[in-house]
């Protein structure tokens, strides 16, 4: 892996959260989450990093998330997930998180706010949804 495989937009968006001094984690139940992260070269991109050896209950428990929040020192309520399965929306709504769905709508249609690639999470975006938290 290297960065060619990075999402549309994501690497724009963690710098803009970034240099706002914006705190934010990656939350996954996979257990090579930080491998992943370091062959993509964004492992010191994350404020907080919560992965499978973090976790004892997959989503759609809201654990994975929960602990991310008390790791950014945030209240759940104040906090943004973006996900793009049903199981993860499920999770966010659980801990009180608002949520972004990126996929399809048969699948999140639950979701808060559905988008339909990564490349719609705009700075524009991110500004509208931290006024509203």
């Amino acid at each position: 892996m290297d960065e060619s495989e990075i999402l549309p937009g994501i690497q724009e968006l963690l710098s803009f959260l970034k240099d706002n001094n914006i705190p934010f984690s990656l939350g996954s139940a996979s257990k090579n989450a930080r491998v992943i992260l370091q062959g993509v070269n964004l492992l010191d991109a994350f404020t907080a990093i919560v992965d499978g050896n973090d976790v004892s209950k997959a989503k759609p428990d809201p654990e994975v998330f929960l602990i991310a929040a008390k790791k950014l020192n945030l209240k759940p309520e104040n906090c943004i997930v973006i996900e793009d399965a049903a199981a993860g929306i499920e999770a966010a709504h659980r801990a009180q998180m608002k949520s972004v769905g990126i996929g399809e709508e048969d699948m999140l249609g639950k979701a808060d706010i559905l988008l339909s690639s990564t490349s719609e999470l705009t700075i524009d975006l991110a500004k509208q949804l931290l006024k509203s938290q």
